[in-house]
Formats: structure tokens, sequence, C-alpha cells
């Protein structure tokens, strides 16, 4: 038996319903129709009141700056304060709430009961509690624990990958880590990405990664980094990619002032879209599309990270990604991956890539992020800035070809990355 999450509507205009999680997946209350439990007529409901985010047997519950606030166990989360206007409210960080089997959930006339199922069998692969923190080792640190001594390969360490020499760290993200490495026999570079995963597992969700990245295999395109093995160690796994020179187009705005020209950056958005209409073609969607997986080599752009994010998640193995310890942030995802988390469409990857188009020439998200606020909040109940007000200088063309890619709707926008690449050639 496989965990499972289940929210019982005991009281209120849904009484006697269940929504049963048996994979990584969210759940938005509140008075909109893009809710999963849309509760139109209770004045206690706000629009998008809190998230709560399942991956079986996880469950984390956010208040999404609600007014009148969320209980749990009638302990009041979030809401603001008598007196208190919206903007003073909005400053102060609304928690999450990490859900027990048992627990309730009530907003105005609703209440919920939490349910967890936990499996019978005890997770084979357990998280190596030396590692289960390892954003805070140092590149040393990590790189001792994962291989041991770099000048001894296979002497220690966690990792062994044959025929390969670790040379250096070149960069982390939010699932794992980034080395160069050196072939041995011909002294060619690589790249291994050393991914963790947030939580215990059995052996049917790491079989089903190592599956997942068997199939990203055959993509085989000039503008998509090639992934050429998998493997894993209980639960950290590492993928043997291919090695590209000049880091991502994220470091390269760094060193521009935080944006990139129209000049300079076009042809490596071109190439990058280039690869995502190939893949799209075959039915893979990115699902984590942004500045730092577009990567340059030789110049020319390429996505990386094909559809790892998607799977690691599908497999259960990264935690909690948008609430929790963990959460990753949420500047680069369309509206519809949070309100529809597991059906990503080839539509949801234009809006993820439009935006980060928008970024490399502007500087700036689409959305009017700040400090203060929540950006799921923001995500759900705000419009996007058109791209116009960054920048009047960007020919009218491409920010129509833009303003359409990041529609609200999916309908809305170009269907895939071959159609949005055959606008915005069009348009430059």
């Amino acid at each position: 038996m496989s965990a499972k999450v289940h929210l019982q509507v005991t009281s209120g205009p849904q009484d006697g319903k269940v929504f049963s999680y048996t994979e990584h997946d969210t759940f938005i209350f509140g008075r909109m129709d893009d809710c999963h439990a849309c509760i139109p007529n209770d004045t206690q409901v706000s629009r998008h009141h809190f998230i709560l985010e399942a991956n079986p047997p996880q469950a984390c519950l956010r208040d999404l700056g609600s007014l009148n606030g969320t209980y749990v166990n009638g302990k009041k989360y979030g809401g603001r304060l008598a007196g208190e206007t919206p903007d003073e409210g909005a400053k102060r960080r609304y928690p999450e709430i990490e859900l027990k089997p048992g627990d309730v959930i009530r907003v105005g006339k609703t209440s919920l009961e939490v349910t967890i199922e936990q499996p019978k069998e005890k997770p084979r692969h357990k998280v190596d509690p030396a590692l289960a923190d390892w954003l805070s080792l140092s590149p040393k640190q990590l790189a001792q624990l994962l291989f041991g001594d770099l000048k001894k390969p296979g002497q220690g360490g966690k990792l062994t990958i044959p025929g390969y020499h670790i040379e250096a760290e070149i960069g982390r993200g939010g699932f794992g880590v980034v080395y160069r490495a050196k072939r041995d026999f011909d002294n060619s570079f690589a790249a291994i990405k050393v991914v963790f995963a947030r939580v215990d597992a059995d052996s049917a969700a790491v079989e089903r990664f190592q599956r997942e990245a068997d199939v990203v295999k055959q993509l085989d395109h000039p503008h998509i980094v090639r992934l050429f093995k998998s493997g894993n160690s209980g639960t950290i796994f590492h993928l043997l990619m291919e090695y590209c020179d000049g880091g991502s187009i994220w470091d390269l705005m760094r060193k521009n002032g935080g944006k990139l020209g129209l000049t300079q950056a076009m042809p490596i958005i071109l190439n990058a879209l280039s690869g995502l209409a190939y893949a799209h073609k075959l039915g893979f969607v990115h699902r984590d599309i942004k500045p730092q997986n577009i990567l340059l080599h030789r110049g020319e752009g390429r996505l990386s990270d094909f559809g790892m994010s998607k799977s690691f998640e599908q497999a259960g193995l990264s935690g909690l990604t948008m609430t929790g310890k963990y959460a990753g942030t949420s500047y680069f995802m369309p509206r519809e991956q949070i309100t529809n988390f597991k059906h990503v469409k080839p539509a949801s990857d234009v809006w993820s890539m439009a935006a980060t188009i928008y970024n490399i020439l502007t500087g700036k998200f689409p959305y009017e992020f700040t400090k203060q606020r929540d950006p799921i909040d923001v995500i759900l109940n705000e419009d996007i800035v058109p791209i116009v007000k960054r920048s009047k200088s960007l020919p009218a063309s491409i920010s129509a070809v833009l303003d359409q890619a990041l529609a609200k709707k999916p309908k809305h926008r170009y269907q895939t990355g071959a159609e949005f690449l055959a606008a915005l050639k069009v348009a430059v």
C-alpha cells in the first residue's frame, strides 16, 4: 500500500466531500472558481484562502494572506489583526503548518479533517543524515562526503562515478549540485549533477525516477543539454550530462548588470526555444524553465534539466516544493502550475519561457513580487505587468508576442514551443 492523504469535509456547504491524494499535488481552498474547494457564499472565506500541498505521507498548509486566518486544531494562522489594513497585514509572514493525522482545519463554516495513511512497509532508502541539510555545507565539505578524497578517486565517499575524475563544484540549485568532471581516457569534460531526495523513499519511487531519466536520454537536439547516464546510491542520484563551458544565461546577466540587451540575448533565446519546440513535439514538458536552466556552450544557448524537476516531483522524492522548509521560488511558474499541479502542459512551458525572456531583457519579473507578500498569493490574484512598462525601448512586435505568451489563461497563449518560436522569429 502506498501512502495517501485524505481531506474530509466534516461541516459546511460541501459536508461529506472527500479529497484524496496518492501523489504530489496541491489543494486550494477559497471563494474563486479555480479553487479545489470553492466556497463562494461564506463571507469568512477569502478569494484564495489557503494552499495545502500533499506529497504523501507529507502534508503542509499555508495561509495565503487571508482576511480571517486559517484555524488548525483551534489555533489561528495568518489573518489580519484588529485595525490592521491589508497592506499592513501583508507585511507579516504567514506561517506554514505541517499537518498530522487527525488535524482539523477550519475556515468560516467549513471544517476539514486530515487523514494520512502510511504504507505498511517502511521505506528501504533513507535520507542520509549527513546530507539532510546539504545546502549548508561548503563545497569542500560536500565534495568530501560525496566523493571522498578527490585526489584519490574511489577512496571513500558515498558516490563513485566510474571513468570520471571530479574536478570542482560549478553550481547549486534547489534539488542538487553540479560538478565539472574529466573523463579519464580522453580528458574530455562532462557535468555531473547530484540530486538529493528530500524524503525517505521506497524502491518503487527510486525505480520510477530512474525510468523517467532513461526516457529523457532520448532527447537529442543541439540546443538541449544531453543526459548520458544516471544512477543512484540510495536517495542520492547522479546524472551524467553534457558539459557547457559558458555557465548559464543567469550568470551572464549578473555580469552585465542584471539583464541583457536584445542583440546579445535574442540568439540565445531562439536557441533555447528551438530546443523546447523539439521536446514538445516529442511529448515532453520541462516544467522548470528559468534563466538558470538556459546554459551556454560556445556562445549558443542550450536548455538544461529537461523533465528532471517533473520526474523528481512525480516520484515523490522532492519533498514539499511550494510549502515547508525547502519550498522553492515561484517567479517563473504559471498560475495553472499552482491550481492544476499534476497536469502541466506545453502551454505552461510557453509561459515560463516567456517569463524567462521577460526577466532576461528587463531584469524584472512579470509579476510585481515583494518581500512582504506571499508569491503564490501574487500569482493567484494579480495581473502581470506588461513588458512595455518595464522597457519602452523594446520593439512593439516583440512586446506583443511576449504579452500573448504570458496570457493568464493557457488557451490564450501559444500552445507549444514551436508556435512561440515561429511568432518570435517574425517579430524579430
